[in-house]
């Protein structure tokens, strides 16, 4: 087996350079639930795992850098870094974003049955749960669901949304562990690819 590691942040901004990206919590997500594992590699494979560290020539050490003395502080420390690098660089968020597609006569509606409800307007997940459960209604009956399941929706995705945050602070944390771990580190073994190949030709 031969594994290609490389440092959080350059799998964040490889994401978000390419046309179609995943949310950020994705990124970090995968690539601590991949990197974990390597001790376990090794094992399944007996041994038989390389590993190429890339650090795409040094192109992005600044930013790695960075990255590392943010995580320094924990989640809110990379959070932190993070927002700064987006506005830096113009960072909207995924591409798998789908705006709602709401006619001029259902916004009135919208307005109209949302009086006295209170939600984020600015934020693109609250919105959007709002917007289309009156929608899925509004096209279905002609009317919205009523002001008393609008603020059950809120309710419900500002809970689904605590838990996912507790998850990616969890996942940032243990993320931020493993950059410090001499254990970790001491198992990123960089081979180059002339050793890749010789044990790649022994083994087969």
């Amino acid at each position: 087996m031969v594994m290609v590691y490389t440092h959080p942040m350059i799998s964040y901004i490889s994401n978000f350079n390419r046309k179609r990206n995943i949310p950020s919590a994705a990124v970090f997500s995968t690539w601590r639930n991949v990197y974990q594992l390597i001790k376990d590699y090794s094992k399944i494979t007996k041994g038989n795992l390389s590993i190429f560290v890339s650090d795409r020539g040094g192109k992005y050490n600044k930013e790695i850098e960075a990255f590392n003395t943010a995580a320094k502080n924990g989640p809110s420390g990379i959070k932190d870094y993070l927002q700064k690098y987006n506005e830096k660089n113009g960072i909207q968020g995924s591409t798998f974003r789908k705006p709602i597609d709401i006619s001029q006569q259902e916004e009135e509606e919208f307005f109209k049955a949302t009086q006295g409800i209170d939600w984020d307007k600015e934020g693109y997940g609250e919105d959007r749960a709002i917007k289309k459960a009156f929608l899925d209604s509004y096209k279905k009956n002609g009317v919205g669901p009523g002001a008393d399941k609008l603020k059950d929706v809120v309710k419900k995705y500002r809970e689904r949304k605590s838990k996912a945050d507790e998850r990616e602070d969890e996942v940032l944390t243990n993320i931020a562990d493993m950059l410090f771990s001499p254990k970790f580190q001491e198992l990123l073994q960089h081979s180059t690819p002339q050793e890749i190949d010789q044990k790649v030709q022994a083994f087969l």
